[in-house]
């Protein structure tokens, strides 16, 4: 039996054991049922003549289901395609061109985002009628022996395009043993620890930060297809989950209903968080009232997506700090000129090890820009203090010069949400003809007396001049990407239709 088929093992060792439940569906699998429906699900592919390196994408929600094609995948060597329902249906019509899948499975609630008749894929199934096929009850065994080899493509991601277009990242089954070990490694995962999934498929997190961890070690996952905050406080409690992970927009959701307060999560060891940075008033807020360790972490789609963790016992001796790199992989901060920089000096993050994706799909010239000589250049600005712990400064492309001063959003970001009154802030740089960039902020406000005029006298005792915003817009929210995280092209669209307007 192939060592990396986790799925397999359980299914020798702990056959009964309930690995996943779907909790809209009510579906409740077994490491043999996973295992005896993903070798019923390769006889549906050989039937389709599959074969490796093709393309299985899906448009569907989370579920059991997507384990099963998880197994058949990995043992066949075909790549699991998880497309974001979220986008329109153009976009996700340029995705299936661009990943040219052999299958296309989509559920009910989808369907309408499918344009049939401009795409050109041989096979297309609804996710029921793929259950019904591995579901059937069936003496199938599989004559050929498959070898999961660790540098096939186990999944192809795109990424969220926050910024840009969506790119297509390969996650081979070398980063998924090496993400898994360092994940384990850091939060002390067994067999009899178990996790809630509240986000999506199509991104890498709601695969490989615990889900695929926890199979690896013969654990229980939960999967619930819409993030609710109190459908997710009663199911943790009810399931007395140990690891769950969240974006910084859903903890603050889930502490601020009613039912925060009565739920019993005291079997939680630890809630990971990362996507944008974890602010403080987050990390204390959970330990005071709940007693929970929020761990805040730092990952992409092309690499881990473990990369960093800060303990818990520094979370709040080191606020808004990422942690220091996880044990199997080599990290690096570089300037300009590729040089490594000293400690509180600001470069890029650079990555090497098992955890690097070998490749953008049909994309050599992004892979070619962004590794380089075994080292994957995030596009992430941070600095590492005098004792190893990083702290973001944000994304490359948004760190700006305004009248030749390096400013960085972020910094003024955290500034914002400073002021009392300020829930939210998101700080984008624009052209400006004299400075040749300026910044420019969106806020949310608590407090209805705010206005750019008071806001700017608040940050003018704590940063430079030349650091404030030339134009601050309080919204009613910000925009978000349908994982959660900031939409900055979203913000960006909404400055030039003003502009536009004026």
């Amino acid at each position: 039996m192939d060592s990396l088929d986790w799925i397999g093992k359980w299914a020798d060792y702990t056959p009964d054991k309930i690995a996943v439940s779907s909790f809209e569906s009510n579906e409740h699998y077994t490491y043999s049922d996973l295992n005896q429906y993903a070798d019923n699900l390769i006889s549906v592919f050989e039937t389709l003549n599959c074969k490796q390196g093709d393309r299985i994408a899906v448009l569907a929600e989370h579920g059991a289901f997507y384990l099963v094609l998880l197994a058949a995948c990995q043992r066949m060597g075909l790549i699991l395609t998880p497309l974001n329902y979220r986008l329109a249906t153009s976009e996700i019509t340029n995705l299936i061109e661009d990943c040219q899948p052999s299958l296309l499975i989509y559920s009910e609630n989808q369907k309408e985002k499918v344009d049939f008749n401009s795409i050109n894929v041989p096979f297309i199934y609804k996710v029921d009628e793929i259950k019904n096929l591995y579901k059937r009850t069936s003496d199938f065994k599989i004559q050929k022996a498959f070898e999961i080899k660790e540098n096939n493509p186990l999944f192809l991601f795109y990424t969220s395009g926050t910024t840009g277009t969506p790119k297509g990242v390969l996650y081979t089954n070398r980063m998924l043993f090496w993400n898994s070990l360092n994940t384990s490694m850091q939060l002390g995962i067994t067999f009899k620890d178990s996790t809630l999934n509240v986000l999506p498929p199509y991104h890498t997190s709601g695969w490989n930060v615990f889900i695929t961890p926890i199979l690896h070690k013969g654990g229980y996952i939960g999967i619930l297809e819409k993030f609710d905050p109190e459908k997710t406080l009663h199911l943790l409690e009810a399931n007395k989950t140990t690891f769950f992970l969240a974006l910084p927009t859903m903890l603050l959701m889930m502490q601020k209903i009613e039912i925060f307060q009565k739920v019993n999560l005291s079997a939680l060891r630890y809630i990971i968080s990362g996507g944008e940075m974890v602010r403080f008033d987050i990390v204390s807020h959970w330990k005071k009232t709940k007693n929970i360790d929020i761990r805040p972490g730092y990952g992409l789609t092309e690499a881990g997506p473990s990369i960093t963790s800060l303990h818990h016992e520094k979370a709040l001796e080191k606020p808004n700090s990422i942690g220091k790199p996880n044990f199997y992989l080599s990290l690096k901060i570089v300037n300009k000129n590729n040089e490594e920089v000293a400690p509180f000096e600001i470069g890029e993050i650079c990555l090497s090890g098992n955890i690097i994706t070998p490749a953008y799909w049909n994309n050599s010239v992004e892979t070619q820009n962004r590794i380089k000589n075994g080292w994957f250049y995030t596009g992430d600005l941070a600095y590492m203090d005098d004792e190893g712990y990083l702290f973001l400064k944000g994304r490359k492309d948004d760190m700006y010069i305004s009248g030749g001063e390096n400013i960085y959003p972020q910094e003024i970001e955290a500034s914002l949400e400073q002021i009392e009154g300020i829930t939210k802030a998101v700080v984008l740089p624009i052209d400006d003809i004299k400075w040749g960039k300026s910044g420019i902020a969106f806020v949310t406000v608590s407090n209805p007396q705010l206005n750019a005029d008071t806001i700017r006298k608040e940050l003018k005792g704590s940063l430079a001049d030349y650091k404030i915003p030339k134009s601050i817009f309080i919204l009613e929210e910000i925009p978000l990407t349908s994982l959660g995280k900031i939409s900055r092209k979203k913000l960006h669209q909404y400055f030039n239709s003003l502009i536009s307007e004026r």
